[in-house]
């Protein structure tokens, strides 16, 4: 079911979310917006009902792309227009743990430093290592596009 909004306390146990998808949870006084998989077209629908349960909680908004393996237009239509909301509401809208190929994209529409980005020791630990096949040089580039929060 691609057009409902998924929130995370109606997952199974085994947090199983599906291959592609967007949820909606609570965290601390805000709401936190989980991307996962391809963020597409296909997700348009959950987007939007996203989009209104975002608006209707209020509050600070996180949205972890920690596991976004692609992203397009659409995708970054979706956090452009989280971003806004934040924005509009005076509320505080950070991107959590976003991969280089999201990082990538923003800098193309024009995004950086604009967008808060936080990092997460756990994500920093992963891109450290020579296991990830990051270099220096792109951890540098991160910190071009906007200011790292731990």
């Amino acid at each position: 079911m691609r057009g409902a909004v998924t929130h995370d306390d109606d997952l199974p146990d085994d947090g199983n979310r599906g291959a592609d998808g967007i949820s909606v949870a609570d965290e601390g006084d805000g709401t936190l917006v989980t991307l996962w998989g391809e963020v597409d077209a296909s997700l348009r629908e959950q987007a939007s009902a996203s989009m209104i349960e975002v608006a209707r909680r209020g509050g600070p908004v996180v949205i972890d792309a920690s596991r976004v393996r692609f992203i397009d237009s659409t995708g970054i239509a979706f956090v452009i227009q989280l971003h806004r909301l934040g924005d509009e509401g005076a509320q505080l809208c950070t991107l959590r743990n976003p991969p280089h190929h999201v990082l990538d994209l923003l800098e193309m529409v024009g995004l950086q430093g604009h967008l808060r980005i936080e990092r997460t020791d756990e994500a920093l630990a992963a891109s450290s290592g020579p296991a990830t096949g990051r270099s220096a040089s792109g951890d540098a580039a991160l910190a071009d596009l906007a200011p790292t929060v731990a």
